[in-house]
């Protein structure tokens, strides 16, 4: 099998807390609205085709520009990355592209007295890529020189570019040692060496072989000379600064895939499908499904409807909708699945002028200024008047659980004793009087708070929110709107929105991936939620502390620390941590339950009557 990747351990107290609780078209395709019979005389329907309903879009085909893991399902199943996991086992390694996993004992981890790192990673021989070519040790050279150069914004990426440079991007290494001194570091960060490929950094990176194990998400590797064939950087230093941060828009990759994993890319038709099909040429054998058609609906009723109806093979289902689906003929259900997936609702300190979510753009009761979240004692206001109790028995009847706070609860140094915000409209009260020199309580203000189209729980949070906000003042006013899932994704990007529903899916069984991504200037959200030079005075350094530290004591002091420093900061209401809930066809078999339940791995799945 290719992966079987991440079921990570689950929790004590998610454990304890789940006991308690309960928890449109059809693809027409050569087989369509056929059937076979197997062994046991049982109607499978279109044998050779898997279909998934899902109301998660896609934002880009370009595995370094993803955002959401919605979209990097994809990546996952188009990919391959160096190495990889065992079943079920984040805390081991595997070889996959690289041929054997570097350690100190096999001399593939070289530590100079300065510190400085190299890495080997020898390289399989035998892969082919889905045009037939043999990848080399140029396309993984070409991949992550790839990455810095353009700005990746892909998570693992992004925290591994400032570890390799030590500036959180290349435009910012050439504006401080000039552009001929930049290349050159970017030139020996990663080298071909005969048949391997040579990693450079300039000082330990504890997350690093972890990075290189994502199974072909962010550390998807690409195959350089397809790449510059469809208008990606040429790889020369000429033209490299042609290519600085540039946008997914601008990105010649964004409705593209080709890669080495067991699925080859088909067909994008943005928000209706992804039509992919088997590789036979997969290193690790030919998949048994031969195509998959990723169908996105509306809502997840749609999906549900489909799923009885035999044209989809598989979908999430929400707690409130098992009902729908427990015990409906030809349907298993799988839930109270662990997953490693933080929601937040995250304020934007610094939004975009000319955004049409607040109102008049002043403070006043008819909008708020585009720094409206800048003060803290809005943000305050705000977290203690989200209701954790209602928003986890109304929406997970109970199958959820509260966040400690950036660390997911069951991460190593995950601090149960972080304090934390409650609900509270009193001290809600207070805070919105203090807000804006005490100015926000008298002239009220109204904003728009945005959700993605067809998500209960992001709707629902919303709606929580607007109500307890409301019924303090007659002057504050939280209207709700939706967007289709690519372009909430772009308004996140765009810092269009007040407030983002954006989380937290880990690849790395490691604090510094939530930490980094949280609150790092370069993990993403600092940008996107305007906090960027705080991010850089204050978080940053402790940041990139940990990422180099390998003393488990300090490790443990430094992510304390950062947890406090958020709660300080009030940069988040961390709402929930779930498990999630899956329905299938009762023949598909092979499914495994990754980090995020809801994201397949395509590879082991077939269709059989059992």
């Amino acid at each position: 099998m290719k992966r079987n990747i991440l079921l990570i351990l689950v929790l004590i107290s998610t454990v304890s807390l789940l006991s308690a609780a309960g928890t449109k078209e059809s693809d027409q395709g050569s087989s369509a609205g056929q059937g076979t019979a197997d062994a046991a005389g049982m109607n499978i329907k279109n044998p050779d085709t898997f279909v998934e309903a899902t109301s998660n879009s896609v934002e880009t085909l370009d595995p370094q520009f993803m955002l959401s893991t919605a979209t990097m399902e994809l990546s996952y199943n188009v990919y391959d990355s160096l190495l990889d996991h065992p079943d079920g086992d984040m805390s081991k390694l595997i070889p996959s592209i690289a041929s054997e996993v570097p350690t100190l004992e096999n001399g593939l981890i070289k530590i100079e007295s300065d510190g400085t790192t190299y890495i080997t990673f020898p390289i399989r021989t035998n892969i082919k890529f889905h045009n037939g070519d043999t990848l080399n040790p140029d396309d993984v050279e070409y991949t992550f020189k790839r990455a810095v150069v353009v700005g990746a914004q892909t998570s693992s990426l992004s925290m591994l570019t400032p570890n390799l440079i030590g500036e959180n991007s290349f435009s910012d290494l050439i504006d401080s040692v000039g552009f001929e001194a930049a290349w050159n570091t970017l030139d020996e960060l990663v080298m071909v060496d005969g048949d391997s490929v040579v990693f450079k950094l300039p000082k330990a990176f504890v997350p690093f072989l972890g990075i290189m194990a994502d199974g072909g998400n962010g550390s998807a590797i690409l195959s350089k000379s397809w790449s510059i064939e469809q208008g990606a950087w040429p790889g020369t230093k000429e033209t490299a600064q042609d290519f600085l941060n540039i946008t997914m828009e601008e990105d010649p990759l964004f409705d593209k895939m080709m890669g080495s994993g067991p699925f080859k890319f088909v067909a994008w038709e943005p928000s209706k499908r992804i039509v992919l099909e088997a590789f036979s040429d997969y290193w690790q054998g030919a998949p048994r499904i031969q195509r998959v058609v990723r169908t996105i609906v509306p809502d997840n009723q749609t999906a549900l409807l489909m799923l009885k109806n035999g044209d989809a093979d598989f979908t999430t289902v929400s707690v409130s909708d098992l009902g729908q689906v427990e015990g409906a003929p030809g349907i298993k259900v799988l839930k109270n699945l662990p997953s490693t997936w933080l929601m937040k609702i995250n304020f934007v300190m610094d939004m975009d002028k000319g955004s049409s979510y607040i109102g008049n753009g002043t403070l006043s009761e008819g909008g708020i200024p585009n720094n409206f979240f800048s003060d803290i004692n809005v943000r305050k206001a705000f977290e203690y008047s989200f209701d954790w109790d209602v928003f986890i028995n109304d929406v997970f009847l109970g199958a959820a659980q509260k966040p400690y706070g950036p660390v997911l609860v069951g991460f190593p140094t995950a601090n149960p004793d972080n304090p934390q915000y409650y609900f509270d409209t009193a001290k809600a009260e207070e805070y919105f009087k203090k807000a804006w020199g005490g100015k926000l309580w008298d002239t009220g203000f109204t904003m728009t708070a945005v959700y993605s189209s067809g998500s209960t729980h992001r709707q629902r949070a919303l709606e929580i929110l607007k109500l307890n906000i409301e019924n303090l003042n007659p002057k504050f006013h939280i209207e709700l709107a939706s967007l289709p899932w690519a372009g909430y994704v772009g308004a996140i990007k765009e810092s269009q929105l007040p407030l983002t529903l954006f989380g937290i899916l880990p690849d790395v069984f490691d604090p510094y991936y939530p930490l980094f991504e949280h609150m790092h200037s370069a993990g993403g959200y600092a940008e996107w939620g305007g906090y960027i030079d705080l991010a850089k005075e204050k978080f940053d350094p402790l940041i990139n502390e940990l990422g180099t530290n390998y003393d488990p004591v300090r490790r443990k002091e430094i992510s304390w620390e950062l947890q406090k420093m958020d709660y300080d900061n009030a940069l988040s209401i961390f709402h929930f941590q779930a498990v999630e809930h899956v329905a299938m066809q009762d023949y598909v078999q092979g499914y495994v339950a990754g980090a995020f339940p809801g994201n397949l791995d395509f590879y082991p799945i077939y269709k059989e009557n059992k």
